[in-house]
């Protein structure tokens, strides 16, 4: 006869290996979300108006010390 505790460890190692699968998938998916919110005009396709009110660009003009 099997002993009681031996179902409820298989039933709860079964549940780990299950939450550890999910927990696997969020984390790839957070990473992926993470990444694209990096993202903005200078380092990818998306227009200019996607950064917002931010302003990110520096003049290419030098300073004259006038």
């Amino acid at each position: 006869m099997e002993d009681p505790r031996d179902k409820i460890i298989r039933e709860q190692a079964l549940r780990i290996k299950e939450l550890e699968s999910l927990l696997n998938k969020a984390l790839v998916r957070i990473a992926e979300l993470e990444r694209r919110l990096g993202l903005n005009s200078f380092n990818s396709s998306k227009p200019p108006s996607s950064d917002g009110l931010v302003k990110k660009t520096k003049s290419l003009r030098e300073k004259t010390g006038k």
